[in-house]
């Protein structure tokens, strides 16, 4: 996946994999972000960017891989090797064994229900400048994380690049730039926030 060189501010893309809702990413420092999506820490100490969906979704769009407690939307705990992390079922394909095809389609319909185009419900993905390293173990790039939505985009979709953040935890968005470290005053923070909401 390209890392944060190749986006810029305002500019769309087009993304898939794992995507979340606005709540668990929001206007917070790089130790935070880690934390609630399941990044190693020191994951985004080069940067990130926030993407927000502008495509709308269906469920041929994505699959559920539960919440962000579950690293890479397995069940157990991720594995030192990439080979026994591919190994752990995955929530998709155990949801389809349980349920059916067909029931799971309906369950996220509902769950679509629950997105929102704006607001904390809406989908954002974040992407870390930093990229995924394959030599890494999984257990330490892809620790459980905070336990927020997570599913995985199957169909690439549009995003907004709403957000970008430096090695120095400055956010930047259209016309602001503000510090969002975890000192960071409430005011920027709230301004960051009432933009990725509305992006």
């Amino acid at each position: 996946m390209p890392g944060l060189t190749h986006m810029t501010l305002g500019a769309m893309v087009t993304r898939r994999g794992d995507i979340t809702k606005n709540r668990f990413v929001g206007a917070r420092c790089a130790r935070d972000v880690e934390r609630s999506l399941g990044f190693g820490a020191g994951r985004l100490a080069q940067g990130w960017a926030v993407l927000v969906l502008k495509d709308r979704l269906t469920p041929a769009d994505f699959k559920f891989s539960g919440t962000t407690l579950r690293s890479g939307g397995r069940l157990g705990l991720p594995a030192d090797t990439a080979a026994d992390d591919a190994a752990r079922p995955h929530v998709a394909d155990v949801m389809r064994a349980e349920y059916g095809a067909t029931h799971v389609e309906r369950m996220q319909q509902l769950a679509l229900a629950s997105v929102t185009e704006k607001g904390p419900d809406r989908i954002v993905k974040v992407v870390p400048v930093q990229d995924h390293d394959s030599d890494a173990a999984p257990s330490a790039q892809y620790p459980m994380g905070g336990g927020g939505l997570q599913w995985t985009l199957t169909t690439p979709k549009t995003f907004l690049v709403a957000m970008t953040v430096s090695d120095a935890e400055i956010a930047t968005i259209p016309d602001f730039s503000a510090f969002i470290g975890p000192s960071a005053p409430y005011d920027a923070r709230a301004r960051i926030a009432r933009w990725l909401d509305q992006a």
